[in-house]
């Protein structure tokens, strides 16, 4: 990104590296945007003598080191904050959750939310700007543009044609060079009571890019995309939500959850700023971290009986991030 979207100054991107605290202070009065009492705030410098704000939920002291642990374990979801760039914060997510080996032959998935003919501001799909980030990003990582397909199908009467031009998903691929696919026209796999895309399959990596919304389960309904829509529609009918994506997420070993929520809808389909990329081996708890986050009305079925205490966080905390978002 060259300039910041929101006053349109030139930015300078500078590598990241190791801080030290050199302010601290604690806040005890609430915020809208700040409820979860109190917290400090940080002045952080790194080597070059840059220095940035840090809101924490921990305690430092000056002269401490600043920085943020990740976590490799298959369960864990990494929260970052979107500042100017959701590329950066996208791949930040990522390396806290072990990264992603994009080489030159590696064979790449992408699975965007694409559900209705709207327009990106609607967030009802991946916004354009966060699947061009991601496919960036990759690029960036040594994938190879053939090597990449962005797949998804229609579960309805509109055809996934007329949703991915109108979203402007189409204009992304055709920028990068990457051809979109229609998974309903490709083949199926069966795998015990599942027909799978054999293009999700055959992928070494698979990313469920999950546009969240505020009282649903978004990264699990999206996971179920993979599916042949009569072999879904079966399932659905015979067991619950909650069942299917406990049976599926095991089969869908090379997948990577890479939740959008910088912008998000709530309940009545306003969007919201929420400021946020997530990332996850696991799309339950991912929308299950996204749901304690926004404080949702509404937890979905098919993840309100995990325990918000059994998953591991990488990055931002929950106290750090969170605030009624379905109200304000």
């Amino acid at each position: 990104m060259s300039e910041c979207p929101y006053c349109l100054i030139v930015l300078d991107k500078m590598p990241e590296s190791a801080a030290k605290v050199r302010g601290a202070a604690k806040v005890s009065i609430l915020t809208l945007f700040h409820p979860n009492k109190p917290y400090d705030v940080l002045v952080l410098e790194d080597g070059a003598g840059n220095r940035w704000g840090h809101k924490s939920e921990k305690e430092y002291q000056i002269g401490e080191e600043f920085a943020v642990e990740s976590n490799n374990n298959p369960d864990a979801v990494a929260v970052w904050r979107v500042k100017y760039d959701q590329k950066e914060a996208i791949a930040k997510a990522l390396d806290l959750i072990g990264g992603i080996d994009a080489g030159v032959n590696a064979k790449i998935a992408v699975l965007p939310t694409l559900e209705k003919a709207s327009h990106g501001y609607f967030r009802d799909n991946t916004s354009p700007e966060f699947l061009a980030a991601v496919l960036e990003l990759l690029l960036e990582k040594g994938a190879k543009a053939e090597n990449i397909a962005v797949a998804q199908q229609s579960f309805g009467d509109l055809p996934v044609v007329a949703m991915a031009q109108k979203s402007g998903l189409i204009a992304v691929c055709q920028k990068f060079g990457i051809a979109p696919v229609d998974l309903a026209a490709g083949e199926f796999v069966q795998a015990g009571q599942f027909e799978i895309s054999k293009t999700i399959l055959e992928a070494d990596i698979f990313i469920n890019l999950s546009m969240e919304k505020m009282g649903r389960a978004a990264a699990g309904e999206n996971m179920f995309r993979v599916l042949k829509k009569e072999n879904y529609s079966a399932q659905a009918y015979l067991s619950s939500e909650a069942a299917i994506a406990a049976g599926l997420a095991p089969l869908l070993k090379n997948m990577t959850v890479i939740g959008e929520a910088e912008f998000v809808q709530r309940s009545n389909r306003l969007a919201a700023f929420l400021g946020l990329a997530l990332a996850s081996r696991s799309a339950a708890n991912l929308d299950r971290v996204f749901g304690e986050i926004t404080q949702s009305f509404k937890i979905p079925e098919i993840v309100k009986d995990i325990p918000m205490e059994t998953i591991p966080l990488a990055g931002r905390t929950i106290k750090e991030v969170q605030y009624q978002a379905e109200i304000f």
